[in-house]
């Protein structure tokens, strides 16, 4: 389903993989990477497959103990595999449901605290919006004064909340389009973010790896994206795709895979609205180093999604972003430093004024670019 819109019936094996697609009912509102040529059940599975939680997740097992699934995929499809990021869903066909029962943006839900934490010998059943969030870190969505918010927590040096937040303060002194991230310490005294939700009702988010298609192993996968952009009649595409590299370039982050941005969509009339804000950019600025390198060479850290090193990607911008001020990106560099990192023990004086001498050196290269 697609809201309320049928989009095809299928059968499912008893270990809920694709048997057959019975039928196709409304072709185009099928997700966008079965508009292609490959087999439509793969297609579909791809889709559906993008949509649980992938097998890096730190405590994936206890979450499929909890629910009583077999893998991350039956632990979705549990859930009808509803979303907040699109409005794609599974429909029993025996059941009597609409979208305007199941949807999380207007029906509640359990805020589990085992999708954030390690918790074990607990048993649940319920409807969630959480076992279809794709992402190694844990995570989970919870709703605040009637809005919805992701909390997401970090990895073993516990970095990234903290480099999500840093980078959304950043950015606040720009015109770049961005989720806003906020540092919290939860129950157990751990800190995590928190961001509000860019989709709503009527808005759904369209990862990246479902527009460009399959590609060949030696094709430009920047040309290839712009070219299917222009396709689909994505508003400003290029404008914000180069302001995505730059920023990557400056946090020299090495986590922009293909479902880490994208686009968003009107699900009714099926027209693209523009590329996704920024999000997503906690693994950056030295997020599993103990000790920063000081000496690494910036042209060997790596990038995606379009080239191997930020250095080689940040080549892709073809016009200047007059419109970026790298003096104030300098000036707020100190303070942002000490005002976000000054509860992370790992973060001492000696590694803020490394990563101070860092970023203000990447920052600076990026004049050329600005004033070309």
């Amino acid at each position: 389903m697609h809201k309320d819109v049928p989009v095809l019936t299928m059968t499912l094996t008893e270990n809920h993989k694709i048997k057959e697609i019975i039928s196709i009912i409304h072709e185009d509102h099928k997700p966008l990477n079965m508009h292609t040529d490959q087999n439509q059940e793969s297609a579909l599975y791809e889709f559906m497959t993008y949509r649980s939680i992938p097998y890096s997740r730190k405590n994936l097992s206890q979450l499929l103990s909890a629910y009583e699934a077999e893998d991350s995929l039956e632990l979705s499809i549990k859930s009808y595999q509803l979303s907040v990021s699109d409005h794609y869903w599974i429909k029993p066909i025996k059941q009597n449901l609409s979208w305007n029962d199941v949807n999380f943006f207007t029906n509640s839900f359990k805020e589990r605290t085992i999708f954030i934490r390690e918790q074990e010998h607990v048993n649940f059943n319920d409807v969630t919006p959480n076992t279809s969030v794709n992402g190694s870190l844990r995570q989970m969505w919870i709703r605040e004064n009637n809005q919805l918010l992701l909390m997401k927590a970090g990895n073993v040096l516990q970095l990234e909340p903290f480099n999500e937040v840093f980078v959304s303060k950043l950015l606040d002194t720009t015109n770049i389009c961005y989720v806003q991230y906020e540092l919290r310490q939860i129950f157990n005294g751990e800190y995590v973010c928190v961001c509000p939700i860019f989709t709503n009702e009527s808005i759904e988010f369209i990862p990246a790896w479902s527009v460009v298609g399959r590609l060949h192993k030696k094709a430009n996968k920047y040309e290839a994206l712009l070219a299917q952009c222009e396709e689909l009649r994505i508003p400003n595409y290029r404008r914000d795709i180069a302001a995505m590299i730059l920023v990557d370039y400056i946090t020299l982050n090495d986590d922009r895979h293909w479902g880490n941005f994208g686009f968003l969509r009107d699900s009714s009339t099926l027209e693209y609205l523009g590329v996704a804000p920024i999000f997503d950019n906690g693994n950056s600025l030295w997020y599993d180093q103990y000790k920063i390198p000081v000496d690494k060479p910036f042209y060997t850290y790596r990038s995606q999604p379009f080239t191997t090193t930020h250095d080689k990607q940040i080549k892709y911008i073809e016009h200047p972003i007059r419109d970026l001020d790298i003096d104030s990106l300098i000036r707020v560099v100190p303070e942002l430093l000490q005002q976000v990192y000054s509860d992370h023990d790992l973060v001492t004086s000696t590694r803020k004024k490394a990563m101070e001498d860092l970023l203000l050196q990447r920052i600076e290269g990026l004049k050329y670019i600005v004033e070309r």
